[in-house]
C-alpha cells in the first residue's frame, strides 16, 4: 500500500468511501421521515447527489443536494468552516434554477466505530448534518477549494427538509 492510498477499513472500504455511503445513509434516513423521495442522478454530471421530492400541492417540489462528510468541524460557534472542491462551489452558486441547491454537510465523529450503534431497541447514527444554500454568492478566483461558511442553526432534519420543500412549494426559493 502506498503512502497515498487511502487508510482502510476492517473489510477494506477506504475511510472516505465508508463516509461518502455513511452521509448517504443519513440523507436517506432524514428524507425518508420527512416524507420525501430521494433519487440519486445517474450519471452525476452536475455534481448533484441526490434530489428529494414529495407530493405538496400544488408544484410537487424537488431539492437537489450536494452533499459532502467532514471529519473536521472548524470555524465558529455560528458556522462551519468547510473546504467545498471549487467544481461543487460552482454549481451550488447559480440562481434561478428550476430545482433549487443546498449543500448538506454530514460531520461524523473521527472514529468510525463512534459513528452507528446498534441494538434490538434503536439505531443512532452519529453525529449531525447542517445544510446552506450558496445560489447567489460571487464567483470564486480560487484554483481547488472555496471555504465556506455552514450555518450551525441549519441542522438538517425532519423539520429543516420540511420548511424547505414547503417554502419552495410556495415559490419561496430560488
Amino acid at each position: 500500500m502506498s503512502d497515498s492510498t487511502p487508510p482502510a477499513l476492517g473489510l477494506g472500504l477506504s475511510m472516505s468511501h465508508a463516509q461518502e455511503q455513511f452521509s448517504k445513509a443519513f440523507v436517506l434516513a432524514v428524507a425518508a421521515l420527512a416524507g420525501c423521495a430521494a433519487a440519486e442522478p445517474a450519471p452525476d454530471v452536475d455534481d448533484i447527489d441526490w434530489t428529494l421530492s414529495c407530493r405538496l400541492r400544488p408544484r410537487r417540489p424537488k431539492l437537489d443536494l450536494q452533499v459532502k462528510s467532514w471529519i473536521g468541524d472548524t470555524g465558529t460557534l455560528e458556522a462551519i468552516h468547510y473546504p467545498l472542491q471549487r467544481k461543487n462551489y460552482d454549481g451550488l452558486i447559480l440562481t434561478n434554477l428550476l430545482i433549487p441547491r443546498f449543500l448538506v454537510l454530514v460531520l461524523v465523529p473521527r472514529q468510525p466505530e463512534a459513528w452507528l450503534s446498534v441494538s434490538p431497541e434503536q439505531l443512532v447514527l452519529r453525529r449531525c448534518a447542517f445544510w446552506c444554500s450558496l445560489a447567489g454568492q460571487p464567483a470564486s478566483e480560487n484554483a481547488s477549494t472555496v471555504t465556506v461558511r455552514v450555518p450551525r442553526a441549519n441542522l438538517f432534519d425532519v423539520a429543516a427538509v420540511t420548511r424547505l420543500m414547503q417554502a419552495i412549494n410556495e415559490g419561496g426559493v430560488s
